[in-house]
């Protein structure tokens, strides 16, 4: 299943020029990435989960909505962070991605549909995952 979770993020990386990307659990486990090699996958799940658990405590305390996606846009680098609820609503797993800034709206909006395609493609793996 993990090989499988790796070659979607590989393709992933390909097609969007990513500099890293990762599947991780909730509580920031990592459990597959593809990323350059100064890049320490640890600290980017640990960091997503921290940014997740921080908005999904904000939404409830709001009342906002089902959380979908995290982004981050510094001056030269942006962060995109799914969540992924599996359908039975207990568990959850993180897509995390690191790259360059968008150049436009047009790349942001490819990125995201790159995004939705590993959702897409890493769901059955994922709920597998899920009921271990």
């Amino acid at each position: 299943m993990v090989s499988r979770l790796e070659l979607v993020l590989k393709e992933l990386n390909e097609n969007g020029n990513f500099r890293a990307s990762l599947f991780a659990t909730s509580t920031g486990l990592v459990l597959a990435s593809q990323k350059e090699e100064k890049i320490d996958e640890r600290v980017v799940a640990a960091m997503g989960s921290l940014l997740s658990d921080s908005a999904y405590k904000a939404a409830e305390e709001l009342g906002l909505s089902e959380i979908q996606s995290m982004k981050i846009k510094y001056s030269k680098d942006f962060i995109i962070m799914r969540n992924i609820i599996m359908p039975d609503n207990k568990n959850q797993f993180l897509l995390a991605i690191l790259t360059k800034s968008p150049e436009s709206d047009d790349v942001e909006r490819y990125l995201d549909q790159l995004l939705d395609w590993a959702v897409e493609n890493s769901q059955d793996d994922l709920e597998k995952l899920s009921s271990l």
